[in-house]
């Protein structure tokens, strides 16, 4: 514990960092930065990056908000990881709260996560996401698949956990001091599969160059992450489980299989046949919606099971591991 002493809060200096790369997201993007600027206490600085879209860029810079914000364009490779990676190097706060361009914080959200820092052994935080849909949830739809659309889903319990959720968490910069940035290998960007992980990645090699350090799930404050209706489909839910296949592949050969999967084991030993029983005892309850959730919880699965099958292979053979440099991590002025 000793060597956390000096991370101990205090009154610790905040930025918000926010990432974003396309114009279709314009009013939700504009929700989200007005909520960054309605915290209470307010964040030290409110920064916006923009993924290689000098036209969104522009139009921003043009707009008012109720509060300073500044406007930086992406000095990384494209992708949320590079994003955020210049998202750390632009700001200045001790502790960095991450926010989606399509997630609308709670007012108090900062000062929730800042608080779990009084504890100098957490490094992170993570509040509650909870999905905005913008049409009717499907009844389909199971929650303890929310994770494929960046919320927070059944199973996840407040405490310690091995990664945070991107959508809405908080970092000490001490952490990117001693580990570098996101990795660019992994992470989303606007052409590819919704490819992730680069908060679990950092997560663990944190974890591990701090190995007396945690990092925790708050659920008392949240965001609300929109969900377009593209998204609250079957292809979309199979497409991303997918995908979530070939990332947890890279990742465990990147971070050993052992520290990649070992939530994964708990959830699906535990939360997914758990899940089934619940649709199961829906049915007898007469909510034939029960079983199409068991029939969800089961096709999502296989297909995270078969991305990780074919990903592992792949990565096996080209592992898609690009070291994040010192330099990225380098204040720019």
């Amino acid at each position: 514990m000793d060597n956390f002493q000096h991370l101990a809060s205090g009154k610790l200096t905040t930025a918000i960092v926010i990432c974003c790369y396309s114009d279709k997201r314009w009013d939700i993007l504009n929700k989200a930065i007005e909520a960054a600027a309605r915290q209470v206490p307010a964040a030290g600085e409110i920064v916006v990056i923009v993924d290689h879209n000098p036209a969104l860029a522009l139009r921003l810079r043009a707009k008012r908000f109720e509060s300073p914000v500044r406007i930086v364009e992406n000095i990384h490779p494209p992708g949320l990881s590079g994003a955020r990676n210049t998202g750390i190097s632009v700001s200045r706060g001790e502790v960095i709260l991450f926010l989606d361009d399509d997630a609308v914080s709670d007012q108090d959200l900062l000062a929730t996560l800042v608080r779990q820092l009084d504890d100098p052994s957490v490094l992170g935080a993570v509040s509650a996401i909870r999905p905005l849909w913008e049409t009717d949830r499907p009844s389909w739809f199971p929650d303890e698949f929310l994770w494929t659309l960046g919320c927070t889903y059944r199973g996840l319990h407040p405490g310690p956990v091995r990664n945070l959720i991107g959508a809405s968490m908080c970092i000490r910069r001490d952490v990117f001091d001693h580990t570098g940035g996101f990795d660019s290998g992994l992470g989303r960007t606007a052409k590819a599969l919704p490819l992730g992980c680069e908060e679990t990645e950092l997560c663990i090699r944190a974890t591990k160059a701090l190995p007396y350090g945690r990092f925790v799930f708050e659920p008392s404050s949240g965001s609300d992450h929109a969900i377009p209706a593209d998204r609250a489909t079957w292809k979309y839910f199979l497409h991303r489980c997918w995908a979530e296949g070939l990332s947890k592949a890279s990742l465990s050969l990147m971070a050993g299989s052992g520290e990649a999967l070992a939530s994964e084991k708990t959830y699906m030993t535990r939360t997914l046949p758990q899940g089934v029983m619940r649709g199961f005892a829906d049915v007898l309850l007469g909510q034939p919606s029960g079983l199409l959730r068991a029939v969800a919880l089961g096709a999502g699965l296989a297909a995270t099971a078969a991305g990780f099958a074919l990903g592992r292979t792949r990565a096996a053979l080209r592992r898609p591991f690009t070291s994040v440099p010192a330099r990225a991590l380098e204040p720019v002025e």
